[in-house]
């Protein structure tokens, strides 16, 4: 009785503080991509009783279905139809789901520059061959997130590669760089050592909690994108639909997620031993190993548009409801009005209802 009197009192007192907030700035739309925990549904709830709108971005790329990622919103915008699936499997709620891309798909031209910087940076060392390695963190409880030593062997192996062959650059780009040093402990050394010769980069700014470097800065500054999991994958994707080759090593041994329909031995090996031979014999044939790091048989499933667009659609599809608002149609009519205008405009196959 006490637990489900705090649960509805702590939802009465959100309640009221975001539609106080609401009220008071004349919110018409919330938008935000975290839907990790039940505070959106507060929200949502919130500005729907002010007669506004509350929307949800797919920030993640989810290749399985996981209750953690069930959503309630007004509108969500999904990456792909595939996406659309996995919110029916965790029995989201919604009135509209709208398939709009990835959305960070427009970093690409910002960062093209800068990677070039950077990879002619490791080839005036020697390098000839360049990788880039993104990493998944690592928590000191492995029962919770994956431990330390298995992280820790996304850097040994390709370090120790790296130290034995002279035409080799690796860029690796943490996805928690502030403990890194610490988390893999004696292989620390080797990452020092093999910085030392120039053809080895680390990307060490970080903020709050996440390295500052988006990972396609990595990867367009290389030849092969290696994601160390197979349990994620958003990095890789955004790797992917840029166009850099992608492997991805699966040690958890995850089994249900949409990325194992790729072909194995040429994009999922099981263990880094594998992945490092690949890639000898990929890179001594010149790079002409067909379908290596190629993820064609699910890019459509991934982003039906891959057109570096994602962002705008959303922004086109938000912007048509706050016009409809300003015309004085109630949040029912300003959504079905702009469902209307992205039909039109990129497919009615873009628009599911709820």
């Amino acid at each position: 009785y006490k637990e489900i009197k705090k649960l509805i009192n702590t939802y009465r007192s959100s309640h009221y503080f975001w539609s106080s907030f609401f009220r008071k700035n004349k919110t018409r739309i919330f938008f935000t991509w975290y839907k990790y925990d039940n505070n959106h549904m507060v929200v949502g709830d919130a500005i729907k009783s002010l007669g506004g709108i509350s929307a949800i971005w797919q920030m993640a790329f989810d290749g399985f279905c996981s209750f953690e990622n069930e959503s309630n919103a007004d509108v969500i915008f999904s990456h792909s139809n595939f996406s659309v699936g996995i919110d029916a499997q965790v029995d989201s709620k919604y009135l509209y789901n709208v398939i709009s891309g990835y959305p960070k798909d427009y970093a690409k031209k910002f960062l093209q520059k800068k990677a070039d910087e950077l990879r002619r940076k490791l080839q005036a060392k020697g390098a000839k061959n360049i990788l880039c390695v993104l990493d998944e963190n690592s928590v000191d409880d492995s029962r919770w997130h994956t431990g330390h030593e298995l992280q820790a062997e996304n850097y040994s192996y390709i370090l120790e590669e790296l130290l034995n062959n002279e035409e080799l650059g690796v860029i690796f780009k943490p996805k928690a760089a502030k403990t890194l040093r610490h988390r893999i402990g004696d292989t620390e050394k080797l990452l020092s050592l093999a910085i030392k010769t120039g053809r080895c980069f680390i990307f060490e700014d970080a903020g709050r909690f996440t390295t500052s470097a988006p990972p396609l800065l990595a990867a367009l500054a290389s030849d092969i994108c290696i994601h160390g999991h197979l349990c994620a994958g958003t990095a890789a994707v955004e790797s992917v639909l840029a166009g850099i080759p992608t492997l991805l090593v699966n040690r958890e041994g995850v089994s249900v997620s949409k990325l194992n329909e790729l072909p194995r031995g040429k994009v999922i090996f099981n263990d880094w031993t594998e992945t490092i031979e690949a890639l000898r014999e990929y890179f001594a044939s010149r790079k002409k190993i067909t379908g290596f790091g190629d993820w064609s048989l699910i890019k459509n499933d991934l982003d039906p548009f891959n057109d570096g667009l994602g962002a705008y659609r959303m922004g086109m599809y938000l912007d048509s409801i706050l016009k409809g608002f300003e015309r004085g149609l109630n949040r029912d009519d300003a959504m079905f009005n702009a469902s209307e205008i992205y039909a039109k405009k990129w497919g009615s196959d873009k628009i599911i209802e709820g």
